[in-house]
């Protein structure tokens, strides 16, 4: 059997913030998604969707009407062709290079150079996890981790929403405790477990499949006293209380995944739940949130 080729599927949009809610409306067809602004503070945004197999016309067309619908725009055109048999994973990984974020020190397991001295390495190749440590988000979450591993001792840590494991290992390394991290993905699962043992993080990583915490074991393990969760403007705000009630008094919570024009929106929804902004990460148009239950 022959595997599927992959399908790129590119979409034009007015901004950033349609180019997001586009990537979320057709995240069920893609397995990696992509925005890049085509002139720089000036717009429109191109959104890359990749796709196992030929996307299907009718699903494609639903979810295309309803984002336009909630974005407020006319429907886009689209292009949507086959790729070139190519093994992109791979790809990814040969272009991946080392990341500095405080003191995280991110590479891939071919990189042959030296660590810097008093870096915390994390090894993570190109997966079809979201999370290497490129994407701004990430980027924030570990910054804020590094922060936060300056001035506060942490026992029971939760990475909701956990891609590669990038950022429960990170959680890992700044305090010598077990991380639970979830994913509703159970590709992700399965990357987050690859990882931990690449680490030698084996048995301090708990990775579950969870969409939020509907799994028992993840609301069993808690309260926690710091939820770091990289994932959509959306989703965050949905689950503002679910995360807040998860979370202990005094605890600390990181979100990520947002817009800088998206954070009044996500920081609202947090207020509610009685928590209050800390500090911010702004990196290349996204933001780290940095809250605490006070």
């Amino acid at each position: 059997m022959t595997a599927q080729a992959v399908w790129k599927l590119e979409i034009i949009l007015p901004d950033a913030e349609a180019a997001e809610l586009f990537g979320a409306a057709l995240d069920d067809m893609h397995f990696a998604a992509a925005a890049f602004e085509m002139v720089p503070d000036v717009g429109p945004w191109r959104l890359e969707c990749y796709c196992d197999g030929e996307p299907d016309a009718s699903a494609l067309g639903v979810a295309l009407a309803l984002a336009s619908l909630q974005a407020g725009i006319s429907e886009p055109d689209y292009k949507c062709e086959p790729l070139p048999d190519v093994n992109w994973v791979a790809e990814n990984q040969k272009s991946f290079r080392p990341i500095r974020a405080g003191r995280f020190f991110v590479h891939p397991s071919h990189f042959e150079g030296v660590v810097p001295a008093g870096s915390w390495a994390l090894k993570v190749d190109a997966a079809t996890a979201f999370g290497t440590g490129e994407h701004a988000t990430t980027r924030g979450c570990l910054l804020a981790i590094d922060q936060l591993a300056k001035s506060r001792e942490i026992r029971r840590p939760l990475d909701l929403g956990t891609g590669t494991g990038i950022l429960a290992m990170g959680i890992a390394k700044a305090w010598p405790v077990g991380v639970v991290a979830s994913d509703i993905d159970p590709e992700a699962v399965k990357v987050t477990d690859y990882n931990a043992v690449l680490n030698g993080m084996r048995g301090r990583i708990y990775a579950i499949e969870s969409a939020g915490f509907r799994d028992r074991t993840l609301k069993d393990s808690g309260p926690y006293d710091l939820i770091v969760a990289n994932i959509l403007a959306n989703p965050l705000r949905k689950m503002a209380r679910d995360i807040a009630t998860n979370l202990v008094p005094g605890g600390d919570l990181i979100l990520s995944g947002l817009l800088e024009t998206q954070q009044a929106a996500v920081l609202q929804a947090y207020r509610e739940q009685g928590l209050k902004l800390h500090r911010r990460y702004p990196i290349d148009r996204w933001m780290t949130l940095h809250l605490r239950a006070w």
